[in-house]
């Protein structure tokens, strides 16, 4: 035996000696695996219970010798609501306007308002995303994109807003393609089982027994709080399921195989078929190009620029049309040629205000023999001398820094800090940057790019794809090829296709028991079978029909999983939605209902509200509505000296005051700017990652975006979700990783997220934009910007001692800054909204 499995057994020896009721003698009778009790809310003393939740609550609590804490107040209420619900704040009127309704069933009608919203789907469907650990890309080392996978997020947002019946919700996920092969959803919902990483460029049998696992994994942890995967190189060391019982649910799976699905008229068929054999067509043609040089023969890393060509004026350009005012900086050294012979009429080029790499204002260093510096103004090509030329030369593989400042005022040109050029000049507004040289060799690092504000534009070259650049001399253009096949994708995700799974036919593979695990190490056969210990009915797998078009097994396992006999799903599926709702389930280990996992904390209430919910059709909707019409979740979040014995919550004296995820602190931003884009579904967007970030890996797999857009302010949960590059933001705020399935995320406490939200210029773009936005709604008034700003920030107004903080910090930041007076008062306000957009009150649910 080896010294690791060794130790690993004594470890496990030691375990079962000290918890002898974990040996096996009493697994069986552990409380999650027995049938759901019929529990009747219990009998107690007091006015405060508004429903059945706050009976079994407030037993608990006057067994601890505890009280609940005060009622939060209603505006309290509806901001936590529309958070809680929506992942957003209620306007000021909506706030205003159920505070003032005195009606007894005001707080009910608002509930079933707030659920009937089409943007609640998307904040509670985030939730099983993270269950069913989503991505939009393979993973692993060359992380493939899936160009059809957000129809399954999708789907999941449509099946919450509809309030799908969860039973029919596992059935779709699970077996969809066997259940209605007609329906493009119902394909579309077994996406749940290709969610999880691949190897995409390689179809080993191990890496097939990898993806196998993955799916039994999630399935058992995720609908039956179960783990099951534990039990594949073993018997489970606590929980009773044999390895046995590993293969025989991999039995279940082990005829899958995935697929891109095609469901559609015959027309859109040969649409299909068209586009795919064009797109071959044109991928083939990129490859046989591939490595040839481009005019001028560019290299680009994040770093450094290169044309290793003596191709005449072939340039780049970059950057953004409507950058105006900016200053631009560079170092190039020019180096001699492999090509032929090195000509001293070779020059380099550099254009601003550049509308394409033809036209802008052009700056020839090194022109007529290597003897001057010219200013040229350029319009498609055809050029004129704006100034007359200025002496100078370059030294060969000598490094020049370059200097281009474009103000109002006019612009200056410096070589090595000593001013060239000078002048005004209104035929070219606004443009990009391009880099060239005529017959020669050149090399470009540190660039850098800035507004007349000091705000960076750009200190990384993008790469080479997302430049202008001239045609290839044999005149084949890569770049336009690329654009076609972006064309065709999304032609292609406009057509009904689904990320799928199905069998690969209705013969079922034979399934046997692995060896320690192994997969090329079988032992004996093994058939299709539910864990034992909770097969109580002899469950039945039979064979399927001679013409079947798939074995059948997972309809089996699903019906078996989504019955009201099965004692773990209803369970399970109620304490994680009051985990949501709370920040922690009743059971704390929502995805281990087994003898290691927590035992819950109001075992009759979790058996109550799964009882209902069965009861109410497996309506999701109606268990948040139970959960919601509580005292329980009507309590403050203030925590009193008298609870120090609750101080963690679990007894839920009072409100769990917690960090907002990652996801809602972004919508809260845009949303608090005016930015937040609710259009909804589709292929997922890319904002913009810094090029530190993106300019890191072998390969670039996120594009450069200079400037974001209102296209790129949707909401979080359309980020197109890339496993190689986690969107920085949402990762520094514990966003999880999609490897495989999140049932809780961990909060953390560390500086690069304070460092986050206070620097990054995502949260100084979108305070700016709420400043400009409110002096333009509400002119100087500093009462009316202040007050407006805590509204549409904090959802509500400012204490007096807050509004005159902020009032005497606009007047204090005013009278230190020698500039306009607008744009002081901006400056100041500005800094007001990044700092409510940085308070605790804003990151945190209370």
């Amino acid at each position: 035996m080896k010294p690791l499995t060794l130790r690993l057994s004594l470890v496990f020896f030691f375990l079962a000696a000290l918890f002898p009721q974990y040996a096996g003698g009493q697994q069986a009778s552990h409380w999650s695996f027995q049938p759901l009790k019929l529990v009747a809310p219990p009998q107690v003393e007091s006015s405060w219970p508004e429903n059945a939740v706050d009976s079994f609550v407030l037993k608990k609590l006057q067994e601890k010798t505890l009280t609940p804490t005060s009622r939060a107040t209603r505006q309290q209420l509806i901001r936590r609501l529309y958070l809680d619900l929506l992942g957003f704040l209620p306007t000021k009127q909506q706030i205003l306007e159920f505070d003032a309704d005195e009606s007894p069933n005001a707080w009910s009608s608002l509930i079933d308002k707030v659920l009937a919203s089409p943007h609640y789907g998307e904040r509670w469907g985030r939730h099983w995303l993270d269950l069913a650990r989503y991505a939009d890309s393979n993973g692993f080392e060359f992380d493939f994109v899936r160009p059809y996978a957000w129809r399954y997020r999708d789907y999941v947002i449509n099946a919450f807003n509809s309030d799908l019946p969860y039973d029919r919700f596992i059935k779709e996920q699970l077996a969809g393609d066997e259940i209605n092969r007609e329906s493009l959803q119902a394909w579309v919902a077994t996406g749940f089982c290709r969610n999880g990483p691949t190897v995409g460029n390689q179809t080993l049998e191990k890496n097939r027994y990898e993806e196998l696992h993955d799916v039994i994994t999630t399935t058992t942890e995720v609908f039956l709080g179960l783990t099951v995967g534990c039990a594949r190189c073993h018997d489970h060391k606590f929980d009773p399921i044999s390895q046995k019982d590993y293969y025989a649910m991999l039995a279940i799976f082990h005829s899958l195989s995935k697929r891109e699905h095609f469901l559609g008229s015959s027309e859109q068929r040969r649409t299909y078929d068209e586009l795919r054999r064009e797109k071959k067509l044109l991928e083939a043609k990129t490859r046989e190009a591939n490595g040839e040089p481009q005019a001028g023969n560019w290299h680009s890393t994040a770093k450094l620029l290169t044309q290793s060509s003596m191709v005449n004026n072939t340039r780049v350009w970059f950057g953004e049309s409507s950058w105006k005012h900016y200053t631009f900086e560079i170092d190039f050294r020019r180096t001699k040629g492999t090509q032929q012979p090195f000509s001293f009429d070779a020059g380099v080029y550099v254009s601003v205000l550049a509308s394409d790499y033809q036209s802008g204002y052009t700056l020839q260093l090194g022109a007529s023999d290597n003897r001057e510096h010219a200013l040229l103004y350029e319009t498609n090509g055809a050029r004129s001398i704006m100034q007359p030329r200025v002496s100078g030369h370059l030294v060969d593989d000598q490094w020049y820094h370059l200097t281009i400042d474009n103000k109002s005022t006019g612009t200056t040109v410096s070589l090595n800090n000593e001013v060239l050029f000078q002048f005004q000049d209104t035929r070219h507004q606004s443009g990009g940057i391009t880099l060239g040289n005529w017959s020669a060799t050149t090399e470009w690092r540190n660039i850098r790019i800035t507004d007349d504000q000091g705000q960076i534009f750009l200190k990384h070259f993008p790469p080479l794809t997302e430049m202008q650049r001239p045609t290839r001399t044999d005149g084949f253009d890569v770049d336009s090829i690329k654009k076609q096949i972006a064309d065709i994708d999304q032609q292609l995700a406009r057509l009904p296709i689904a990320q799928a799974i199905t069998d690969e036919s209705g013969i079922p593979k034979q399934t046997h028991l692995h060896i320690r695990g192994e997969y090329d190490n079988p032992g004996s056969k093994v058939e299709p079978a539910i864990p034992a210990v909770l097969d109580l009915h002899n469950l039945q797998f039979p064979p399927p029909p001679m013409d079947a078009k798939s074995t059948g097994r997972r309809q089996i396992l699903a019906n078996w999983i989504a019955s009201d006999q099965n004692p773990l799903t209803a369970r399970v599926i109620a304490n994680r939605i009051w985990q949501f709702h709370f920040g922690k389930g009743l059971v704390q280990t929502p995805s281990n209902f087994g003898l290691l996992g927590l035992e819950p904390s109001h075992p009759e209430l979790l058996d109550w509200l799964a009882g209902e919910f069965i009861r109410s059709g497996w309506s999701i909707k109606q268990l948040h509505k139970i959960i919601l019409e509580s005292a329980t979740y009507q309590q403050s979040s203030h925590l009193d000296v008298k609870q120090q014995i609750d101080m963690d919550g679990s007894l839920l004296s009072r409100f769990p005051m917690r960090r907002h995820d990652a996801e809602v602190i972004r919508d809260r931003i845009l949303q608090a700017s005016g930015a937040l884009n609710l259009t909804m579904g589709g292929p997922g967007v890319h904002p913009r990652i810094e090029e530190e970030v993106i300019g890191t890996g072998t390969t670039r797999k996120w594009p450069r975006v200079s400037q974001e857009s209102s296209n790129h302010w949707r909401r979080s949960i359309y980020i197109f979700n890339r496993r190689s590059v986690p969107f920085p933001l949402l990762e520094a705020l514990d966003a999880p990783v999609s490897t495989s399935s999140c049932s809780g995320r961990i909060t953390t406490t560390v500086p690069t997220q304070a460092l986050q939200l206070l620097n990054s210029r995502f949260t100084n773009e979108q305070s700016l934009l709420l400043a400009q936005t409110l002096i333009q709604a509400h002119g100087t008034n500093p009462d009316a910007l202040i007050q407006n700003a805590y509204w549409r920030v904090l959802g509500r107004t400012p204490s007096n001692e807050e509004l005159e903080l902020s009032k005497e910090f606009l007047t204090h930041s005013e009278s230190l800054q020698p500039i306009p007076s607008e744009r002081r008062l901006t400056g100041a306000l500005h800094d007001v909204c990044h700092v409510l957009m940085n308070s605790n009150e804003f990151v945190f649910m209370q």
